[in-house]
This record gives C-alpha cells, structure tokens and sequence, in this order.
C-alpha cells in the first residue's frame, strides 16, 4: 500500500520546525528524511518511530528544526517498496488564509448598507416631521371646511 505523505513547518523563536507525516502504507519498512536544496544535509530525528495502524498500514513523523534562508528549499524524502519512484514532497509557507479578503468585503459591504440605511432613516423622520409639525404660513392659508361662515343676528 503506498504512503500518503503530508509536510507541515512552524516557526518559533527564530527556528522553522519542519514535520513530515507518512502514513497508510505497507509494507512497515521506509525511508524519510528531510533534504535541504535536494541534498541530504537537514538532521532529521524520528519523533516517532514506525507506529501501527488498526487497518494494518502503517505510520511515521520525521522531524527537522532548521535555520531557513531566504532562497532554501526544504523537501521530505520518502521511498517506500510500494512506489516506483521515491517521493520528494516540497514544503511551502503557508500563504496568508484565502478567507481574509472575502471577509473583509463582506464587512464593508455590510458597514455601508448600514450606513445608508440608518442616514434614509435619518432623512425620511427630518421630512416626516417637518411635513407634520411646520405650521402654515397665515397669509397664505385657507380654511376649507363645509361650515357656512357664522353671522350674528
């Protein structure tokens, strides 16, 4: 059964703690190392030693801590029975998470809206109550009523 292989890192205090997590294969023999620039010069230890699975595979974390330059690459070195070839998984920095810029669209969005609403709420109660309360002007008033005008006898 050929390994599935997963490589992680982590920087603290000024080091990058590279894993390199193989699992699901058999048979138990395999070889994982970390290479640095493609040559095997990266001082790996098992932090694990080969573990059995309940379904009968198998598993192992390697692991390095390194001083990354700005122009190394680092890979995981996996070569198993079940591969025709050995496996080089490269390990990437994580990029900044896709969810930040959607988020913060969706704030903005969400913060305008807010704000036109709240300002034609604003406009419509200032017309409302201007419409309601502003008393007629008296020289251009009329009265309308169906009451004929009142003479005294």
């Amino acid at each position: 059964v050929q390994p599935t292989v997963k490589v992680s890192g982590k920087h603290k205090d000024g080091t990058l703690m590279l894993h390199c997590q193989v699992y699901g294969f058999h048979p138990r023999r395999v070889d994982v190392k970390w290479m640095k620039n493609g040559v095997d010069d990266v001082p790996t230890y098992e932090t694990t030693h080969v573990l059995p699975n309940p379904d009968g595979t198998y598993q192992i974390r390697v692991s390095a801590d390194v001083m990354p330059g700005e122009d190394d690459s680092y890979s995981c070195y996996v070569d198993h029975s079940s591969l025709g070839a050995p496996l080089n998984i490269v390990w990437e920095p994580e990029q900044p998470s896709s969810w930040v810029t959607p988020v913060v669209v969706a704030v903005v969005v969400v913060a305008l809206f807010v704000v036109v609403v709240v300002g034609f709420l604003l406009y419509r109660s200032k017309y409302q109550y201007s419409a309601i309360f502003t008393p007629p002007d008296p020289c251009c008033a009329q009265v309308k009523t169906g009451a004929k005008p009142f003479r005294s006898p």
